[in-house]
This record gives structure tokens, sequence and C-alpha cells, in this order.
């Protein structure tokens, strides 16, 4: 019983603080008063019941506190509380993850600077609310999005699962023995790996190992452009193209380029890769780089090209296509991050789209925000 009236009062507190921004959105004037009352009385009431509402939040707290203030057991007491108590704040009023708070430095901004931020939990909450379940779900599939824009990936593909008829991996397999897969419905670089195949009886147990593990998709290998190799040999250096289908066309949002760190075969942050912003305008890196732990990087660690001023190449062509990926597209899909590489050859092929994270905010330090809302709307 303790345990239902904790979660009562989380719940009603996430629901009522969501009802009263969405009135106070239309009435400015009365932002003062959520702002020094409603708030920290929601505060209050979270701390009082555990974060059982988030059971992982104490966790993550005391987490980001070895990792941004390592040394917090030696503070005042006193300011610990108040960090915790403003970690709630944000997390209530914001949507920040304890870690986003640290890497958007919001201990040092008031209120009306941190509306600018976009969590990761509130892209996802809006677009939800304005394109529905359905569309992350038809991007999330590797299929079903490689069936939308397969004109624009420019190499072979097979899709691998317990479904699917091995004769058609064998074939693949024969033409392109070295290759590349990922899970169908992953994300973030996770269990991607190059494989190579010298016989049918190899196929055989991979394939059979694939399937147990669930639903994959096999991809030709991309050959990039000398360019973009430079930066890191061993993973494909990519391009993200957050692009937003409106009424005035297609606008492009804190576009990022992304290399991997030597040995590793993605460029993900999240496995160890960095990521820096270019104008979408002039193409040119503004940027130092950045990685998913906020260290910042003027020139990459291995192979000591520096970010800002790098000049994207053919990027007048990259933004040409994007729009033409991007209207190919169903019309319900009005936001797409789009993930583009640049062949040996010169050609931009499509790698892959999904419903992007806007972590261009860590590197340029800006919070985007009501651009992003303005898009989407």
């Amino acid at each position: 019983m303790k345990q239902k009236t904790k979660f009562f009062w989380k719940k009603n507190i996430v629901i009522f603080d969501e009802k009263c921004r969405t009135v106070l959105d239309k009435w400015h004037i009365t932002h003062p008063i959520y702002e020094k009352v409603i708030l920290p009385l929601e505060v209050t009431i979270y701390q009082a019941h555990d974060y059982k509402l988030i059971p992982a939040f104490k966790r993550e707290y005391f987490k980001m506190l070895n990792r941004y203030v390592p040394e917090w057991k030696e503070k005042d007491p006193t300011y610990l509380k108040k960090l915790e108590k403003d970690m709630v704040r944000a997390h209530i009023c914001n949507r920040m993850d304890a870690e986003e708070y640290f890497l958007y430095d919001f201990e040092h901004q008031n209120y009306w600077q941190r509306l600018e931020w976009l969590s990761d939990k509130e892209r996802f909450i809006l677009l939800q609310r304005h394109y529905g379940e359905n569309v992350f779900a038809e991007l999330r599939n590797k299929s079903f999005f490689y069936n939308l824009a397969k004109n624009y990936f420019h190499r072979d593909v097979c899709f691998v699962g317990k479904e699917k008829p091995f004769e058609l991996f064998l074939q693949f397999t024969k033409k392109h023995p070295h290759f590349i897969v990922k899970p169908l419905e992953g994300s973030l670089g996770a269990n991607t790996y190059i494989i190579e195949v010298d016989s049918e009886e190899r196929v055989h147990i991979l394939h059979q190992k694939l399937i147990e593990r669930g639903e994959w998709i096999a991809e030709e290998l991309i050959k990039q452009h000398q360019i973009t190799e430079a930066w890191n040999p061993s993973s494909v250096n990519t391009f993200r193209v957050p692009s937003f289908r409106t009424k005035d066309g297609v606008n492009i949002l804190q576009p990022f380029f992304r290399t991997g760190r030597n040995g590793s075969v993605v460029d993900n942050a999240g496995h160890g890769g960095i990521f820096a912003v270019f104008d979408p305008e002039t193409g040119i890196i503004t940027t130092d780089g950045v990685d998913e732990y906020g260290g910042r990087f003027e020139c990459h660690p291995d192979s000591g090209l520096k970010f800002k001023g790098w000049e994207i190449p053919y990027w007048d062509e990259l933004k040409t296509l994007v729009a033409k990926v991007h209207h190919s597209l169903p019309e319900h899909h009005r936001y797409v991050g789009f993930d583009f590489a640049l062949t040996n050859e010169g050609k931009w092929v499509l790698v892959e789209g999904n419903w992007g994270q806007m972590v261009g905010q860590m590197a340029e330090l800006k919070g985007i925000r009501k651009k992003f809302v303005k898009y989407i709307s």
C-alpha cells in the first residue's frame, strides 16, 4: 500500500506538472508562480517519496556525481542537498536525466536559460505526441526503412531471420564474403560487426548463430572516401543530418560529423566515437569534437586532424540529396535523422534514418528546443 501511495504521488506530480507547463506556455505572465511556488512544492513531494517513479534516478545521481564531481564527498553537505534538489527540479521541469544535468551545465543556469535545452526524453515525448508511435516503429525497423528509401542506399542488403530463406543469405555472402551485420531494430551502433566468411560451412554456422539472437540486416561494406577515411580508417565516418519537412520546405537543424576511434568499426559516440557540429549553410565544422561524456577535443586524438574549420566535402550535393530523400518518404515522416557516408567514388550513400538524438547541443553548448518544437509543429 505504501509503495502504491508513493507511485500515486509521483505519477500525478508528473501529470500535473505537464498540464501546468502546457497552460503556462500560453500565459507567460504566470511563469513566476510556477517557478517560485508550484515547482518547489513538486520537488519536495517528489523527494519525500525516494524517486520511486524512476527507481534508477538516485543510483544515476551518485554515478554522475562520481563522474562529473569526483570530489563530491569532500563538499559541504549543504551544497550536496541543494544540488540534489536542483537535479530533481530539472528532472521534473525539463525532463533532464542526471547526466544531461551536468553535460548541459544546468548547475549554472537559471530557469529561463534551462528552457532553451531539449532533453532526450522530451525529444522522444514530443515526437511521439506529434507523429505517433507507429512512425517511430517504422524508422526503428531497418528493413521497413530500407524498403522506403532503398534507391538511396546504393549497396546490396540482405535480411536475416527465422522467416528469411537461408539461400538468400548464402547468395549474399558468395557475392560479399566481407560484410557488416546490425540488429534489425538496433541503435547506437550496439552489436554491429564486420564479418568475413570463406566457406559455405561457415555461412551455415554464422546464420544459425544470428537467427538464435534475433533478426539482422547484412550489408555490403561501404568503401569510404579517402577524405573521411583520414579521420579514422577502421570505421565508416558518417554525417548525421536532422531533417524537418515543414510547409516551408526541408529544414536542417544542428547537423554533425561523426568519426570513430582507432580500431572501432562504428563511429557512434556510445562506442567511443567523437562528433562535431557543422554549419548547415556553409558545411564547415564550427565546434571542437565531443565524446559521449562531454570530453572536448580540438583535434582527433588518433589521427590528429583538427575539427574546427574542416569543410564537409560535397556539402551542397548532400544538402540537395537530403531534401530529395525526405520528400520521397511518406508524408507522415516529417522528421528524420539521416546518416550518410561518402564513398570512394565521391557518391553520397544513405546509411540509415531514425528519430535521431539532438546531441549536437553538447558540442555547440547551445540548446535547440524552441527550433525543434517549431519545426515539428
